[in-house]
């Protein structure tokens, strides 16, 4: 399990959320979510660096869900423990479920049984609501606590955290329309192809299996069919429809547009998923995938905020959930943010801040880069940098000592120097075509539109593989750092070496370089590289 090793993010996080009374109803609903002490805490790590390193002899052998619940295991009678001490401080009339891999407990209850169990440990049940959103929740009101702190003596032995009990997760702020001239030329499917080797490759089209393609969503995203069959239309792309897990009536477009839209135009053919929820929860969303009876290949993640904004057990749970995704031998991919460094202290920069769940270890973070003339920069707003709170993984090591060497970097004392170093890799990220009302709409700017146009092109390598009786690519960023010290130039496909990520309100960004930087990563796509690099070359894609 990765550990918070860094400075801390906040303990008091509102996020935007106001208490809108004191002591709330005793009936309001609330669900709190008990993580068990583990038998082997390394134990799916491990496992993961097995199936993931090209140098294992397990290399894609990936697991089932028999084998990932033994490995997540808690200790003997932690379950137990936990379910004997609801039962006695709420009645039996509570809801118990474990999950589905068994390292937690879920209890289901009134505000009035939470005032009852935790006496002591907080203040107050309050109502708490968010305007934008216009969502209300139930937390416990417990200021200084963390959900590590929040756990009753009689259960320390048992559980590490209790989750979904005072945090208040961030509300990512919706994407609008570009309102001001962005840098770089207007990106359009044929611009991409181009750019990424797809015009003229027979590979770059999937379709031929059930292996599929899904897209995270969050906070009343709304797509239209019609929308994405008129994008499909206008640029000649195979038909691709969209099943849908989770809500798709919230009423705002612009995000949803984006990524349905364009990981169709690089994931062509590939059957896709629209995975959905209200909340911006990425430890449940993670599992409402797992929990799917065939979950998609690959997924993107557009969303994200500052690491400050997030209890650190909340990041170090969703960072275990997606483990066990690579495990089983899904691909995952998110945006590395829209800035730059990221920004903590109100009036001075006292901290560089990277989003999460970009600065999770286990998946593969895409930066944003602009394109001019056939040559693409570095984005000012690429997210980047270095966590706070997770450790750098040893296969990142090599790469960030060159970078360290060679580049002119920020003050050490803005940003953790051993932390897990991001993005991975970059693409486009500027002035996207997207389609609304059936119509051209308008362009929108930012690596989340860099992760999706990034996934596709995996996804249609896993369709290709699996045709051809192979296993799908699963966790990449170990191959991808194994290629990386190989020493070949532009193995990925452009080695962005133009550009910086400085923040506004800070007085110096991290540069882009020769090999891999804090702004590019190792680098944007070429699809026949990825093809040699993921697949072992394209003879490997011969049906």
């Amino acid at each position: 399990m990765s550990v918070y090793f860094g400075a801390a993010a906040a303990t008091s996080l509102l996020n935007g959320w106001v208490q809108t009374g004191g002591r709330t109803a005793t009936s309001a609903p609330m669900s709190l979510r008990f993580a068990l002490q583990k038998d082997a805490p390394a134990a799916l790590e491990a496992a993961l660096m097995s199936v993931s390193d090209p140098h294992s002899p397990r290399f894609r052998s990936f697991l089932d869900d028999a084998e990932i619940t033994k490995l997540v295991r808690p200790k003997q009678g932690a379950a137990e423990a936990v379910e004997g001490w609801v039962r006695s401080k709420m009645g039996t009339g509570v809801k118990i479920e474990r999950s589905k891999h068994g390292e937690y407990v879920t209890v289901s209850c009134t505000a009035a049984d939470v005032q009852h169990a935790f006496e002591g440990l907080i203040e107050d049940v309050a109502i708490f609501r968010h305007e934008r959103s216009s969502q209300t929740v139930a937390r416990a009101v417990a200021p200084l606590a963390t959900p590590a702190s929040l756990v009753p003596a009689a259960l320390q032995d048992h559980v590490w955290a209790v989750l979904d009990f005072s945090e208040l997760h961030p509300i990512p702020p919706q994407r609008k329309l570009d309102s001001a001239n962005q840098p770089g030329d207007t990106i359009e499917p044929p611009t991409l192809h181009k750019q990424y080797g797809l015009l003229n490759d027979p590979d770059a089209i999937g379709g031929k299996t059930e292996t599929s393609q899904g897209v995270a969503m969050f906070e009343q995203a709304e797509f239209k069919p019609s929308d994405l069959s008129a994008f499909q239309d206008a640029y000649n792309l195979p038909h691709v429809e969209f099943q849908i897990n989770g809500p798709n009536n919230g009423g705002y477009f612009g995000e949803a547009s984006l990524d349905t839209q364009w990981i169709t135009a690089t994931g062509q053919g590939v059957p896709s998923w629209w995975i959905a929820r209200d909340s911006f929860d990425m430890l449940a969303w993670c599992e409402q995938v797992l929990n799917m009876t065939k979950p998609p290949s690959v997924v993107s993640i557009s969303w994200g905020s500052a690491e400050s904004n997030y209890q650190v057990e909340h990041m170090q749970a969703g960072s275990e959930c997606f483990q066990k995704m690579g495990a089983q031998g899904i691909s995952v991919f998110t945006a590395s943010g829209d800035d730059g460094t990221g920004k903590q202290g109100l009036f001075r920069c006292t901290k560089f801040d990277p989003d999460w769940p970009a600065s999770c270890p286990y998946i593969t973070t895409v930066g944003g880069t602009y394109l001019e003339s056939g040559s693409e920069t570095g984005w000012t707003g690429s997210g980047g940098g270095f966590s706070a709170v997770f450790p750098r993984p040893a296969w990142q090591d090599k790469a960030v000592a060159a970078y360290k060497q060679s580049a002119a970097l920020p003050d050490s004392k803005l940003y953790a120097e051993e932390g897990c170093a991001k993005p991975d890799v970059a693409a486009l990220a500027t002035n996207y075509q997207v389609f609304s009302a059936g119509a051209k709409a308008g362009t929108l700017t930012g690596t989340s539109a860099a992760s999706p146009a990034f996934a596709g092109m995996v996804a249609v390598v896993n369709d290709h593989l699996v045709a051809a009786g192979k296993p799908t690519v699963g966790f990449i960023n170990p191959a991808l750092y194994a290629a990386a010290e190989s020493g070949a130039k532009d193995f990925v496909g452009f080695d962005v070496v133009s550009g910086n990520n400085k923040h506004s309100g800070c007085k110096a960004g991290f540069p882009a370089v020769e090999g891999w930087d804090a702004v590019t990563g190792l680098g944007t796509p070429m699809f026949e590289n990825l093809k040699a690099i993921l697949a072992g070359g394209s003879e490997d894609l011969t049906v």
